[in-house]
């Protein structure tokens, strides 16, 4: 028996150093995997560029770029036109001939020199760009963005790779009657009833006009009686809600988390209000929500019951023991009882009758 054990050690060290070896190649494996989303190697000076244009006019930036990679790169700018993709804002950029009939189109608009710029490592470059409204724009959005990439631009209909580029978005507001008009298409919270904190919020807007509006805000969360306890700022990034699409705000993209300070107890409210546009309008929003901490409510309300059958207790264990000296004060002494039972020597003797 005990010459197995060397064998048992010998298997148990070698599996540990297994599951370390694994271990390990999982981390360089996860390292080199971020590394790649990176292999670009350009930085943008500006992710967003905003323009108020009318129509027949033009209007002139430059967007700058930096090689942040360890080596000397030749980097290549294209346009696309961008859509949201879901509820996030991310862009969705198209690439194909089928989508240059998207309403918002800008792509057109952009001229940017397409030649490649080369630059060392940690060189920064400048690169000038137009857009040119037609006069018969019509007043609205328009969107798209210039990316950079390490390949040269392919031939119009070829299929294009985005996951490799990095660019900016540009945001364009034809001057003129746009159509503001956001709905407010839900304000709440995942429960209704809550133990304890914290408590998150989800807020979606809707965009049904033809510009992109940037709603902000904030939920006031109020107690029982009314008083105000906390205030969260909704949308404080300025994120933009692109026409024919929903916006959402949530503990994800938005931080809107309450989380409550102290002992809570009983209901609150949250009542959201939006501003957006030019000028302002506002939407806005109560919920309801109850915070109870049952299971400590729980635990004092059996810790209340155990006192009060202990105080029933201990004053019926009181009350015995008064009446029991109540008792035994009336009782007269055992002495007196055995000499009153007896008769005196004085007394004369029964006469017997008969």
């Amino acid at each position: 028996m005990t010459a197995l054990l060397p064998y048992k050690k010998i298997l148990t060290f070698g599996l540990i150093g297994l599951f370390a070896l694994a271990v390990s190649l999982s981390i360089h494996a996860q390292e080199a995997v971020q590394v790649g989303t990176g292999k670009v190697g350009i930085q943008v000076s500006s992710p967003i560029y905003n323009f108020g244009i009318e129509p027949g006019k033009s209007a002139q930036e430059k967007i700058k770029i930096r090689n942040v990679s360890d080596a000397t790169q030749t980097f290549y700018p294209e346009v696309f036109d961008f859509k949201p993709a879901g509820e996030t804002g991310t862009p969705q950029f198209l690439t194909g001939i089928e989508d240059e009939s998207y309403t918002y189109s800008l792509a057109s608009w952009i001229n940017i020199s397409r030649e490649g710029i080369t630059l060392k490592p940690n060189e920064s470059a400048a690169l000038n760009f137009t857009i040119n409204v037609p006069k018969t724009a019509e007043a609205g959005g328009r969107y798209a963005g210039i990316l950079f990439g390490t390949t040269p631009s392919k031939a119009e209909g070829a299929q294009v790779a985005i996951s490799n580029k990095v660019g900016a978005l540009v945001l364009v507001r034809v001057a003129g009657d746009a159509k503001e008009l956001a709905n407010l298409k839900e304000f709440s919270s995942p429960k209704n009833f809550y133990e304890y904190g914290p408590v998150d919020f989800v807020v979606r807007v809707e965009n049904a006009g033809n510009v992109h509006v940037v709603p902000k805000g904030t939920i006031e969360i109020k107690d029982t009686f009314g008083k105000k306890v906390s205030s969260l700022a909704v949308n404080e990034g300025n994120g933009n809600v692109l026409p024919d699409s929903i916006r959402r705000f949530d503990k994800e993209n938005g931080v809107l988390t309450w989380k409550p300070q102290g002992f809570t107890l009983g209901r609150y409210s949250a009542n959201l209000l939006l501003n957006y546009g030019s000028p302002a309008k506002q939407l806005s929003a109560t919920l309801t929500f109850w915070i109870v901490p049952w299971k400590l409510l729980l635990v004092i309300l059996l810790a209340i019951i155990v006192l009060i059958l202990l105080l029933v207790f201990l004053i019926k264990k009181y009350n015995q023991w008064v009446v029991g000296k109540a008792e035994k004060k009336k009782e007269p002494p055992r002495s007196q009882i055995q000499e009153e039972s007896q008769p005196t020597q004085n007394e004369p003797p029964a006469q017997e009758q008969g």
